[in-house]
């Protein structure tokens, strides 16, 4: 897909995720709300990629003073203000997202923005928001992307030709 479509495709994923989010705080569903947390975090990556962004740079130095995603999660819990409300993560991830959406409608209208730069501190902004609820649930984003993206491979053709290729070994 051509730039502006993959970034409208994040966009789409994330505001599916703003209703997940819901749902599963509604329906007090903590794998529901785990599993979507995992593939929010999966997409901020895509995007950082489609958008050539060095998220971790964008951090800045908070980033890079963290031992560890749990850490870097706490500080920017304490930094964003999250408390003790579980619906703080649906406030925080829709108004990015939506404001994301906004970009995206934006360049469609050929609007006088700076676009890959709001693009980017929006995806900035989810990932923080991201971060800041995995380390609050105690929930390792890492371990949890790692399962999540082999459980998407197994799906894959792809998977299945290099298994049996293998004979049978990954």
């Amino acid at each position: 897909m051509p730039l502006a479509e993959r970034i409208k495709h994040m966009a789409l994923h994330n505001a599916k995720y703003v209703a997940y989010f819901f749902e599963a705080l509604d329906q007090g569903d903590g794998a529901k709300l785990t599993k979507t947390l995992t593939d929010a975090f999966i997409i901020v990556l895509a995007s950082a990629n489609t958008l050539n962004q060095d998220i971790g740079r964008d951090l800045g130095e908070g980033a890079e003073a963290a031992v560890s995603f749990p850490s870097l999660g706490a500080s920017l819990a304490n930094e964003l203000g999250k408390d003790g409300d579980d619906y703080w993560l649906v406030r925080n991830f829709a108004r990015h997202t939506g404001r994301l959406a906004k970009v995206c409608e934006s360049w469609d209208h050929l609007e006088s923005i700076v676009f890959r730069d709001e693009m980017k501190q929006c995806n900035l902004q989810l990932l923080k928001v991201i971060l800041a609820e995995a380390s609050a649930r105690q929930l390792d984003i890492a371990e949890a992307y790692q399962s999540r993206m082999r459980q998407v491979e197994t799906r894959s053709i792809f998977d299945q030709l290099f298994r049996e290729g293998a004979g049978g070994e990954a």
